[in-house]
């Protein structure tokens, strides 16, 4: 018999859904990769048929585990969060697709509840309050507002306009879930129907200082708190992989977290201060504050990274900018480029973008620069701008919206002498190069691609016993970091002019937008 000492992790993302064997070491033995199929059947409707997913990834568990079935000893799990499904608690029949974090159905619910009196004044009240007695849940709470992007408001609507649901609710026999609960569920058989801090915590329904679900959110927007799963330590038992799956193993799962989470704990970052700046379809900033929450304004959300069983949770910061590398993809849809392997090579050919300026604003302009929709603008265009310039100028929206999130986050951190970096378009020297000398910041970049994947990884190792503590995780995976540091010969006075430019071109936008609206 071979020693179980291996194992077998899954990362569901907004992109790219992945299955790995994985070792003590933090190396991928074996990978599988397979597109994740969204669909929209209305405009700004954005969903996933559960039955192709689940399709999907029961082939990648397959695919990756042929060769490992007897030494797999636990299962992890990391997928995209506020992206849920709803179905019958007794014969588990689906309701509806999942609908995505990127679905926009609830926005006008959203603006009316943002714009009711009600909520303005709770706003005030709980903004007094928390300045006078230094409550970091009251400050949070008076941030507070409803984003389509969170879950409350498209449940709501779920519950609304759903007639199956709103008849399931009254019978209790409703069932919710992220995408973590779902695939538990189905892994187990139905046995297991839980999530676990990370994910709960990013819902916008559960109250990360309580630690538990809150019940003034499920109160305001009309959620029994029986339709909602158990919370789990994120190092849990889940339960087992059933054997009736016939994946010719059955094994506990004992590691589950959020993308972003997970990204973390993959690359190691389990000190407070650490900063992770996320480059991928999404651009999004990270901070671990340790067992302490840092509200500091409507933009920057304290979250549960990761709450190990028996200890205190540890927290992290988070920023969300959005519209990361679907600006990239595209370079390629538009024909710009034939592939993104070729855009950093493009960029180069020219040694500015001569002045062209490039706004993207696929799902609006993102906080904070604003909260409102735009359509992506291409700016100081001539006779004379060539493709390469276009390339270059969508690569530096990139490196200048990087720049903003950095700038806008250490107005409330310290800020590092370097950060990590890391997701699918931080593979553009161009960019990082770049980012290092606006921002002033050296970057680690990380080699791992697969963060979410490794992170979910090394928890399940720690729920298993594989890893004993932290400390020991971070003594036995060894991760490759590439420095990039500020080089003084750096004199792009254009890039910096553009940066400047580009700032203008995206408050026109905004501007656009609202007298459209």
């Amino acid at each position: 018999m071979k020693e179980r000492n291996l194992i077998l992790a899954i990362d569901v993302g907004t992109t790219n859904c992945k299955a790995a064997v994985i070792n003590k070491s933090g190396q991928i033995l074996k990978l599988a990769v397979k597109p994740v199929s969204l669909i929209s059947p209305w405009k700004g409707w954005f969903e996933i048929c559960p039955n192709k997913l689940w399709s999907d990834i029961c082939c990648l568990i397959r695919t990756v585990s042929a060769n490992f079935k007897d030494q797999i000893l636990t299962f992890g799990i990391s997928v995209q969060r506020n992206t849920f499904i709803t179905w019958n608690k007794v014969t588990g029949e689906y309701l509806h697709n999942f609908i995505t974090w990127m679905d926009k159905r609830s926005s006008k619910m959203c603006s009316e509840w943002n714009d009711g009196y009600l909520k303005n004044m709770a706003q005030w009240v709980t903004w007094i309050l928390g300045s006078l007695c230094g409550s970091h849940r009251m400050l949070c709470a008076s941030t507070f507002s409803v984003k389509d992007n969170a879950i409350p408001m498209r449940l709501k609507w779920v519950i609304t306009n759903n007639k199956k649901a709103a008849q399931l609710l009254k019978s209790k026999e409703l069932c919710f879930g992220t995408i973590e609960t779902w695939l538990i569920w189905k892994l187990t058989r139905g046995r297991t129907w839980a999530t676990e801090f990370s994910c709960a915590s990013s819902t916008g329904i559960f109250d990360i200082w309580s630690q538990s679900w809150s019940s003034l959110m499920t109160y305001l927007f009309g959620i029994p708190v029986e339709m909602l799963p158990d919370v789990k330590p994120s190092n849990a038992n889940f339960g087992k992989v059933d054997k009736s799956l016939g994946f010719g193993f059955s094994v506990p799962i004992t590691g589950v977290l959020g993308d972003q989470q997970a990204s973390i704990f993959g690359n190691l970052l389990y000190d407070v201060g650490n900063v992770k700046l996320t480059l991928g379809t999404i651009i999004s900033c990270n901070i671990n504050t340790g067992r302490e929450t840092h509200p500091t304004s409507n933009t920057i959300y304290p979250l549960i990274g990761w709450k190990l069983k028996g200890e205190e949770p540890f927290f992290i910061a988070e920023f969300f900018a959005g519209n990361g590398g679907k600006a990239l993809d595209w370079t390629v849809t538009s024909g710009l480029v034939k592939s993104i392997s070729e855009i950093d090579s493009v960029a180069r050919q020219v040694p500015n973008s001569d002045g062209v300026i490039f706004v993207p604003a696929f799902n609006g302009v993102e906080v904070p620069l604003k909260d409102a929709f735009a359509e992506t603008s291409l700016c100081g265009i001539t006779f004379n701008t060539k493709t390469s310039h276009i390339v270059r100028a969508v690569l530096e929206s990139q490196v200048f919206l990087s720049c903003h999130v950095l700038k806008f986050i250490f107005q409330y951190y310290s800020k590092p002498p370097e950060i990590v970096v890391d997701g699918g378009i931080s593979r553009s020297s161009f960019i990082l190069e770049s980012l290092v000398q606006l921002s002033s910041v050296n970057v680690q970049k990380s080699e791992c691609v697969d963060g979410s994947l490794i992170g979910a990884a090394l928890l399940a190792g720690l729920g298993a016993g594989l890893y004993q503590s932290l400390t020991d995780i971070k003594s036995s995976v060894m991760l490759d970091f590439k420095l990039i540091t500020q080089d003084s010969k750096f004199a792009d006075d254009q890039m910096r002019d553009n940066h400047e430019k580009w700032h203008i071109s995206v408050d026109k936008c905004v501007h656009w937008s609202n007298r459209l609206a």
